[in-house]
């Protein structure tokens, strides 16, 4: 279980960068992969219209995926060398936007290989980066036709960052967590941390596509970042899940912009 800074929505132009700080690499866990605890997993989730962020875990499978994925007939680029995320672009020159298909596409060829990858759209903000009806996941939904079973416990979580609710731009952000994974994963998530969260389910044919958890006592200035990510990470060893947790700031200005 690990936490790394993560592109946001602005991060999806040429260098994926965007005006805002990049993610640092996930710290490995070699001896869990090597024992077959922690299997190589990627998260495709829409960053921009013609862009999809695809994040790894962990993150020495970087190269694997993105190997795989180009074999596959997908254009993946690495913008900072020991990363754990990946930028999957569209291709062709007549085409404007990148198709949630092709999102879909990309996570059903990496589990053809016999990787385990979830594809998702709607993750984003709607449109835009600060305000609350922009920021609530509008849409969300799993993409691709392959469905995994729950099998290692990998999720992956994503806090996102947006402007105070209360007071002036310098107050607490306020701050919203997304779980991706496999079904059963999710649900076991939504029961064991029922009494640490409010978890809103985002329901699929079958199961739970993916969860949403509001944190208004960030947003109040009653829990800081850091208290919140180590929370987190506690619900999931309780559960005994694991996977990393990703930082996005969606931000209008962030601090230091």
């Amino acid at each position: 279980m690990t936490n790394s800074r993560s592109p946001d929505s602005a991060a999806s132009g040429a260098a994926a960068g965007g005006k805002h700080e990049p993610p640092g690499p996930t710290p490995g866990v070699p001896w869990l992969v090597d024992a077959g605890l922690v299997l190589t997993t990627a998260l495709v989730t829409r960053a921009g219209p013609r862009t999809a962020f695809v994040r790894v875990f962990p993150r020495q499978a970087t190269a694997e995926v993105r190997s795989v994925g180009e074999g596959a007939g997908f254009v993946l680029e690495q913008p900072l060398p020991q990363s754990d995320w990946l930028v999957l672009t569209a291709t062709g020159e007549r085409t404007d936007a990148l198709a949630d298909a092709r999102i879909g596409a990309l996570a059903d060829a990496l589990i053809r290989s016999g990787l385990r990858a979830f594809a998702y759209t709607g993750a984003g903000p709607d449109g835009s980066t600060g305000t609350l009806p922009a920021r609530c996941c509008r849409g969300l939904r799993r993409l691709g036709h392959e469905r995994l079973e729950a099998e290692d416990g990998t999720v992956f979580m994503e806090v996102s960052l947006h402007d105070p609710l209360f007071g002036t731009d310098l107050g607490p952000p306020s701050a919203q967590t997304v779980v991706y994974g496999a079904g059963e994963d999710l649900a076991l998530l939504q029961e064991g941390a029922a009494e640490r969260f409010v978890i809103e389910p985002v329901l699929e044919l079958g199961g739970v596509a993916a969860l949403q958890i509001e944190h208004a006592e960030v947003a109040a200035g009653l829990t800081s970042l850091e208290e919140l990510v180590a929370e987190l990470d506690t619900a999931l060893g309780d559960c005994g899940l694991q996977g990393p947790i990703h930082i996005v700031d969606r931000r209008t200005e962030p601090p230091g912009a």
